[in-house]
Protein backbone atom coordinates (compact mmCIF):
# COMPACT_ATOMS: atom_id res chain seq x y z
CA UNK A 1 0.00 0.00 0.00
CA UNK A 2 2.74 2.46 0.94
CA UNK A 3 4.66 1.64 -2.26
CA UNK A 4 1.64 2.59 -4.38
CA UNK A 5 1.27 5.91 -2.52
CA UNK A 6 4.96 6.72 -3.04
CA UNK A 7 4.67 5.91 -6.76
CA UNK A 8 1.62 8.20 -7.04
CA UNK A 9 3.53 11.07 -5.40
CA UNK A 10 6.47 10.64 -7.79
CA UNK A 11 4.13 10.30 -10.75
CA UNK A 12 2.34 13.52 -9.83
CA UNK A 13 5.59 15.40 -9.29
CA UNK A 14 6.91 14.31 -12.70
CA UNK A 15 3.60 15.40 -14.29
CA UNK A 16 3.81 18.81 -12.63
CA UNK A 17 7.46 19.12 -13.68
CA UNK A 18 6.46 18.33 -17.27
CA UNK A 19 3.67 20.92 -17.04
CA UNK A 20 6.09 23.57 -15.72
CA UNK A 21 8.58 22.82 -18.50
CA UNK A 22 5.82 22.94 -21.11
CA UNK A 23 4.52 26.25 -19.68
CA UNK A 24 8.05 27.70 -19.73
CA UNK A 25 8.48 26.68 -23.38
CA UNK A 26 5.11 28.24 -24.31
CA UNK A 27 5.95 31.47 -22.45
CA UNK A 28 9.38 31.72 -24.12
CA UNK A 29 7.86 31.09 -27.57
CA UNK A 30 5.14 33.70 -26.94
CA UNK A 31 7.70 36.33 -25.85
CA UNK A 32 9.86 35.63 -28.92
CA UNK A 33 6.81 35.87 -31.16
CA UNK A 34 5.83 39.25 -29.65
CA UNK A 35 9.34 40.57 -30.35
CA UNK A 36 9.31 39.23 -33.92
CA UNK A 37 5.93 40.79 -34.73
CA UNK A 38 7.04 44.25 -33.49
CA UNK A 39 3.53 45.28 -32.45
CA UNK A 40 2.58 48.87 -31.68
CA UNK A 41 1.65 49.56 -28.08
CA UNK A 42 -0.85 49.60 -26.49
CA UNK A 43 -1.71 46.18 -27.84
CA UNK A 44 -4.65 45.95 -30.22
CA UNK A 45 -5.82 42.33 -30.63
CA UNK A 46 -6.91 43.05 -34.22
CA UNK A 47 -3.41 44.26 -35.15
CA UNK A 48 -1.92 41.20 -33.40
CA UNK A 49 -4.18 38.93 -35.49
CA UNK A 50 -3.24 40.76 -38.69
CA UNK A 51 0.51 40.58 -38.03
CA UNK A 52 0.38 36.99 -36.80
CA UNK A 53 -1.64 36.00 -39.87
CA UNK A 54 0.96 37.62 -42.15
CA UNK A 55 3.78 35.95 -40.23
CA UNK A 56 2.14 32.51 -40.47
CA UNK A 57 0.96 32.93 -44.06
CA UNK A 58 -2.63 32.18 -42.97
CA UNK A 59 -4.94 35.13 -42.26
CA UNK A 60 -6.81 35.32 -38.97
CA UNK A 61 -10.27 36.87 -39.16
CA UNK A 62 -12.04 38.29 -36.11
CA UNK A 63 -15.82 38.16 -35.87
CA UNK A 64 -17.85 39.65 -33.03
CA UNK A 65 -21.01 37.60 -32.57
CA UNK A 66 -23.89 37.53 -30.14
CA UNK A 67 -23.21 34.14 -28.58
CA UNK A 68 -25.52 32.48 -26.01
CA UNK A 69 -24.45 33.44 -22.49
CA UNK A 70 -24.60 29.84 -21.30
CA UNK A 71 -22.16 28.65 -24.00
CA UNK A 72 -18.56 29.40 -24.92
CA UNK A 73 -17.49 33.05 -25.19
CA UNK A 74 -15.19 32.29 -28.10
CA UNK A 75 -14.71 29.80 -30.90
CA UNK A 76 -11.97 29.00 -33.36
CA UNK A 77 -12.80 27.89 -36.88
CA UNK A 78 -9.69 26.59 -38.64
CA UNK A 79 -9.84 26.26 -42.40
CA UNK A 80 -6.99 25.48 -44.77
CA UNK A 81 -6.92 29.06 -46.09
CA UNK A 82 -7.77 31.02 -42.89
CA UNK A 83 -8.54 30.89 -39.20
CA UNK A 84 -11.61 32.67 -37.83
CA UNK A 85 -12.02 33.68 -34.22
CA UNK A 86 -15.61 34.28 -33.17
CA UNK A 87 -15.96 36.12 -29.88
CA UNK A 88 -18.82 37.33 -27.69
CA UNK A 89 -20.03 40.77 -28.79
CA UNK A 90 -22.02 41.43 -25.60
CA UNK A 91 -19.23 41.73 -23.05
CA UNK A 92 -16.60 44.28 -22.06
CA UNK A 93 -13.72 45.25 -24.37
CA UNK A 94 -11.24 43.79 -21.87
CA UNK A 95 -13.09 40.46 -21.84
CA UNK A 96 -13.27 40.45 -25.64
CA UNK A 97 -9.50 41.04 -25.81
CA UNK A 98 -8.91 38.12 -23.45
CA UNK A 99 -11.21 35.86 -25.48
CA UNK A 100 -9.33 36.74 -28.68
CA UNK A 101 -5.93 36.20 -27.00
CA UNK A 102 -7.13 32.84 -25.64
CA UNK A 103 -8.23 31.67 -29.10
CA UNK A 104 -4.94 32.97 -30.55
CA UNK A 105 -3.27 30.87 -27.86
CA UNK A 106 -4.82 27.77 -29.42
CA UNK A 107 -3.54 28.80 -32.86
CA UNK A 108 -0.02 29.50 -31.57
CA UNK A 109 0.09 26.24 -29.60
CA UNK A 110 -1.05 24.26 -32.66
CA UNK A 111 1.57 25.94 -34.84
CA UNK A 112 4.29 25.27 -32.28
CA UNK A 113 3.30 21.61 -32.06
CA UNK A 114 2.89 21.29 -35.85
CA UNK A 115 -0.77 20.29 -35.43
CA UNK A 116 -2.45 22.63 -37.90
CA UNK A 117 -5.69 21.01 -39.07
CA UNK A 118 -5.79 20.16 -42.78
CA UNK A 119 -9.60 20.23 -43.00
CA UNK A 120 -12.12 22.77 -41.68
CA UNK A 121 -12.63 22.40 -37.94
CA UNK A 122 -14.91 24.22 -35.52
CA UNK A 123 -13.32 24.06 -32.11
CA UNK A 124 -15.27 24.87 -28.95
CA UNK A 125 -14.19 21.95 -26.79
CA UNK A 126 -10.56 21.21 -25.97
CA UNK A 127 -8.60 18.99 -23.64
CA UNK A 128 -7.43 20.37 -20.29
CA UNK A 129 -3.90 20.52 -21.71
CA UNK A 130 -5.05 22.55 -24.72
CA UNK A 131 -6.96 24.96 -22.48
CA UNK A 132 -3.96 25.35 -20.18
CA UNK A 133 -1.69 26.03 -23.16
CA UNK A 134 -4.06 28.68 -24.54
CA UNK A 135 -4.30 30.40 -21.15
CA UNK A 136 -0.52 30.38 -20.66
CA UNK A 137 -0.01 31.93 -24.10
CA UNK A 138 -2.82 34.50 -23.66
CA UNK A 139 -1.58 35.62 -20.25
CA UNK A 140 2.04 35.80 -21.48
CA UNK A 141 1.05 37.98 -24.43
CA UNK A 142 -0.99 40.23 -22.16
CA UNK A 143 1.86 40.55 -19.63
CA UNK A 144 4.39 41.30 -22.38
CA UNK A 145 2.07 43.94 -23.83
CA UNK A 146 1.58 45.59 -20.43
CA UNK A 147 5.35 45.64 -19.78
CA UNK A 148 6.09 47.03 -23.24
CA UNK A 149 3.44 49.73 -22.85
CA UNK A 150 4.90 50.73 -19.47
CA UNK A 151 8.41 50.86 -20.99
CA UNK A 152 7.11 52.94 -23.88
CA UNK A 153 5.56 55.49 -21.52
CA UNK A 154 8.31 55.48 -18.91
CA UNK A 155 11.31 55.75 -21.22
CA UNK A 156 9.74 57.41 -24.26
CA UNK A 157 10.56 54.49 -26.55
CA UNK A 158 8.52 54.63 -29.74
CA UNK A 159 9.14 51.03 -30.75
CA UNK A 160 9.66 48.87 -27.65
CA UNK A 161 10.36 45.71 -29.69
CA UNK A 162 13.00 47.20 -32.01
CA UNK A 163 16.56 46.32 -30.96
CA UNK A 164 18.70 49.30 -30.03
CA UNK A 165 21.47 50.07 -27.57
CA UNK A 166 19.16 52.28 -25.51
CA UNK A 167 16.37 49.71 -25.58
CA UNK A 168 18.72 46.91 -24.49
CA UNK A 169 19.91 49.04 -21.55
CA UNK A 170 16.33 49.81 -20.54
CA UNK A 171 15.25 46.19 -20.94
CA UNK A 172 18.20 45.01 -18.83
CA UNK A 173 17.14 47.42 -16.07
CA UNK A 174 13.70 45.84 -15.54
Amino acid sequence: MLGRQVRNVFSRSSDSRRDRLRDARLRAHSRQLMHRLELPMPLDPAVLCERLGEFRGTPIRLMAWELPTDGPFGMLISRPHEDAIIYQSHTTKAHQAHIVLHELGHIIAYDLAGERPVATQLRTCYSDRDERDAEVIASTIMCQAILATRRTKRYGIDEPWRPSVYNSLVLAES
